[in-house]
């Protein structure tokens, strides 16, 4: 018997919102795990970047649009980098990040 899971993978429109809800938030575990690794909290990010500490807030939650722009900003501020790294779906078997880091 599939899951649920499993049969709404089936409808391409789910598929399709599903690979997008997964890199932004890729986007943002990347992120919080850079400020981990360095200690650095959402009120310091945000003095780094020029912004308030609510706004981190709602950019990391998902309640805020994340650009690309701003990802490769808030990256930077932590003294790293980002690649986007392609990958064809037909040979995406599990959940992986889509977002690799350098430092």
């Amino acid at each position: 018997m599939a899951t649920r899971h499993e049969v709404l993978m089936q409808d391409p429109e789910y598929r399709k919102l599903y690979a997008i809800e997964g890199l932004v938030t890729d986007a943002a575990e990347f992120v919080a795990r850079l400020m981990e690794e360095q200690g650095v909290n959402k009120a310091e990010l945000a003095r780094r970047i020029g912004k308030s500490r609510a706004w981190v807030t709602r950019l990391l939650s998902g309640s805020a649009n994340m650009t690309m722009r701003t990802f490769a900003e808030l990256v930077y501020a932590l003294g790293a980098e980002a690649q986007i790294v392609r990958k064809d779906r037909s040979s995406r078997r599990g959940r992986r990040p889509a977002v690799a880091g350098r430092r």
